[in-house]
């Protein structure tokens, strides 16, 4: 069985945590450990149960954290060989136990296959992920930063049980918000982030029988709204004549309750601590 605990997704930092049949690995760590360690608390987790960190990509709002949550509680930092070298020039610094991710294909840790693919984006060398539970079979992808969606990549997603989904921003939204012209640009290209319409192009073309629940991430606070994303995806699932009804948003500012591979959201998560950035 597959878990998944969003402990924070958006521009102010990306956190995911991944529970299997024996064992659990955190995707991304784009908030400081102070903050990190809150939003373990918010869920009712202990840090110390993860077995590694995969890295998407080296900007802040995915690995500013990875350094220091690595040194305190022991973790091995999985990433490309550029990720790791963009990291070891920023301020957070390179974390002290790393492992390197090949150009793609798959390795077996703390009881997932986890398998690895790049997705368009400017960073380094951005990945996208599918964890397979290893003892119950059941798949889970995250695709948290892409400009587009390349040709196979729907593939690479094929036979989910839980989407973790990129819909950063709304198409007329972006156009008419308050950014200034080159960072809509950057954000509406090819190497910037999925708009709600291409996200739920993409959430359609992974619709099948056996997919539970799709999680919307790293939504824009300016140019977007959880109501908007939820609604575009939901369309276009139903559209692709998928028949569950389980899509999600994920906040910024709380943990959102887990969803598990059966389809299932766990209690409430605790949010009414004070959970800073």
């Amino acid at each position: 069985m597959i878990t998944i605990t969003m402990l924070g997704s958006g521009s102010r930092g990306n956190a995911i945590l991944v529970d299997g049949s024996a064992g659990s690995l955190l995707v991304d760590a784009g908030f400081g450990v102070r903050t990190l360690a809150k939003r373990f608390e918010a869920a009712a987790r202990r840090p110390e149960e993860v077995g590694g960190l995969l890295l998407t990509h080296e900007h802040v709002d995915h690995a500013c954290g990875a350094a220091a949550a690595c040194d305190r509680w022991s973790w091995t930092v999985h990433a490309s060989a550029a990720t790791h070298t963009a990291l070891s020039v920023q301020a957070s610094g390179a974390p002290a136990d790393v492992a390197v991710l090949g150009t793609s294909g798959q390795m077996s840790l703390c009881g997932f296959t986890v398998e690895h693919t790049p997705v368009p984006h400017d960073a380094s060398d951005c990945r996208a992920f599918v964890l397979t539970d290893e003892a119950s079979g059941a798949r889970a992808g995250i695709v948290l930063d892409a400009g587009h969606v390349p040709d196979g990549l729907a593939a690479f997603l094929e036979r989910l049980d839980l989407l973790v989904l990129e819909s950063n921003h709304d198409d007329a939204m972006l156009a008419d918000g308050p950014y200034p012209a080159p960072l809509k640009a950057r954000i509406g290209g090819g190497q910037g982030h999925l708009s709600n319409r291409h996200a739920s192009a993409l959430a359609a073309a992974c619709a099948h029988r056996g997919l539970r629940a799709v999680v919307l991430a790293h939504l824009s606070e300016t140019n977007n709204t959880p109501e908007l994303a939820v609604k575009t995806a939901r369309d276009a699932l139903r559209k692709a004549a998928w028949k569950r009804d389980s899509v999600l948003a994920a906040p910024q500012r709380i943990v959102l309750s887990p969803v598990s591979a059966d389809g299932g959201v766990g209690r409430p998560a605790a949010a009414q601590l004070s959970l800073g950035l």
